[in-house]
């Protein structure tokens, strides 16, 4: 045991290149960057798409008020209020029936995907400020 400590005691312990720890620590950075480039970018997209959503099922949702009867129904209770308030659970379960609800469900859906996303696009570039400075 004594010859081997002999053997490697003249040797000294390997030392890292200089500047090692900062190149790491760059290229580290600069992946972190590209990441959230990539995550806003994704999320902008997002946010295109959910708002294109949004008009689309908002013209889709008032062409479909207007196709089922829905505003009909609805300004009996302005013509002719005291019959509709006569006969208001008919009048009620009219309005339910003729309103186009996955029409509203594409419109709320669409204004969901978009509040999320641009959520998550304010905090990645708040993120990405962040981390430039």
């Amino acid at each position: 045991m004594e010859n081997y400590k002999k053997l490697f005691s003249h040797l000294d312990s390997p030392e890292p290149p200089a500047g090692l720890a900062q190149r790491i620590l760059a290229n580290i950075q600069k992946r972190e960057r590209r990441i959230l480039g990539m995550k806003i970018a994704l999320s902008s997209t997002v946010f295109g798409v959910s708002l294109f959503v949004i008009v689309a099922g908002c013209i889709n949702l008032m062409a479909q008020l207007s196709n089922s009867g829905f505003f009909q129904f609805s300004s009996l209770l302005i013509s002719d209020f005291s019959t509709t308030i006569a006969n208001f659970p008919d009048f009620a379960l009219s309005l339910a029936e003729a309103f186009p609800a996955l029409s509203a469900a594409v419109v709320l859906g669409g204004i969901l995907f978009a509040i999320w996303s641009l959520s998550a696009l304010l905090d990645e570039t708040a993120l990405m400020n962040r981390r430039t400075t």
